[in-house]
């Protein structure tokens, strides 16, 4: 079967924004546009609106895919074998029903996860391998497809580039990037088909240097100790990188 490339670091969006034009306003303005992905807004206690997070900051436009693809990705999949086909017609239907929609083309690609670890993995659609392109997330129920959908009743994005990290026995999906000096993080918990907020951190001392560094851990400014604990938090995770795993050239994996 083939498979896509896919991106080996999964990026938020919109840091196209942020440069290292001045020091403060860098922090400042990170943490506005970090977190905000194609359609999807993550605040800190649940999923809402269209963006990530609850900010205004328009996002970057990008019309150039990464160039950071390399190889395929091999992802264990452990399911349950009771409903097998049921899934896995639902899924291939959904997928066939993307191909016709507008938002296929050449780089889309999909993938199946077991994100919340219980027997059933969810079909994750990639429209593109843009920087701001996230990732849609679909659960098996009563013989559908169902989209997992933001508070405005919209398909949820999340990630970048197509790819998102996934945590399956903690249920918890994530973000790591460290681009143009800024390095950040953020991490939320699927179940019930819904994400709820667990942590996000930020520093910038690639863009303004260590004297002007600015570290914050869930939008709160805090010391380095304290923003070292934190992101030692996320990175302690037992992270997988998924999406982008099949072209739509080829879906005998639902066969």
């Amino acid at each position: 079967m083939r498979k896509a490339l896919f991106i080996t670091v999964l990026t938020t969006v919109a840091l196209g924004l942020i440069g290292c034009e001045a020091a403060k306003t860098a922090s400042s303005n990170a943490m506005n546009s970090i977190m905000t992905t194609a359609s999807t807004t993550l605040i800190s206690s649940n999923v809402t609106t269209s963006a990530d997070p609850a900010v205004t900051t328009d996002t970057a436009a990008v019309s150039d895919t990464s160039a950071e693809a390399a190889v395929p990705m091999n992802n264990a999949l452990n399911i349950d074998a009771d409903n097998t086909a049921d899934w896995k017609t639902a899924y291939k239907n959904t997928l066939k029903d993307f191909m016709d929609s507008e938002n296929f083309g050449e780089m889309s690609t999909w993938d199946i996860q077991d994100i919340d670890n219980d027997g059933t993995p969810e079909l994750l659609i990639s429209e593109s391998q843009y920087h701001i392109t996230g990732v849609m997330f679909y659960y098996y129920e009563n013989g559908n497809a169902v989209p997992v959908l933001d508070d405005n009743r919209n398909p949820l994005r999340y990630g970048a580039y197509g790819g998102v990290l996934i945590c399956p026995e903690e249920s918890l999906i994530g973000i790591e990037d460290v681009k143009q000096g800024l390095n950040y993080s953020v991490m939320h918990k699927y179940e019930n088909h819904r994400l709820t907020f667990v942590q996000r951190t930020f520093e910038d001392s690639g863009a303004v240097g260590k004297e002007n560094v600015t570290y914050t851990v869930n939008d709160d400014t805090v010391n380095e100790d304290e923003y070292n604990i934190a992101h030692n938090e996320f990175s302690s995770k037992n992270w997988t990188a998924v999406g982008n795993q099949y072209t739509f050239d080829d879906l005998s994996a639902l066969d």
